[in-house]
């Protein structure tokens, strides 16, 4: 089988190297703070998707694996706030599986949003 060269510039890429002109060549110029600040939120939401491209989707997959790993086997999301709003993991030994799966969760949308923030929180640990 043939191999496919890669296409380059990668998504990825393009996403970078928007994010960079906007932060480094557009911002600078702005005056009007709330443009400056709807801008800066425009670039940080190009890293955002950028992160998320790079990582596929094995997070996900993962997530998914995880809540259905939970006690009950929720089927998804929603039955999964359904099992928590009925008291499935009041007790500990349910709570502490659910609280462990949060905090991954949490911790993997962080990575996309605040990837520096995360870092920042482990070094401390």
């Amino acid at each position: 089988m043939k191999a496919i060269p890669s296409l380059r510039p990668t998504a990825e890429e393009l996403l970078d190297a928007a994010r960079e002109h906007i932060v480094n060549k557009v911002i600078p110029t702005i005056a009007d703070p709330q443009l400056r600040f709807q801008t800066l939120v425009a670039a940080h939401v190009l890293g955002v998707v950028g992160r998320e491209l790079s990582a596929g989707t094995a997070p996900f997959k993962h997530v998914q694996s995880e809540v259905r790993a939970l006690p009950g086997a929720p089927a998804d999301d929603g039955a999964l706030c359904a099992a928590i709003a009925a008291g499935a993991f009041d007790d500990e030994a349910a709570g502490a599986p659910l609280r462990q799966h949060l905090r991954m969760r949490t911790e993997l949308a962080l990575m996309a949003w605040n990837p520096l923030f995360v870092m920042r929180v482990k070094a401390e640990r």
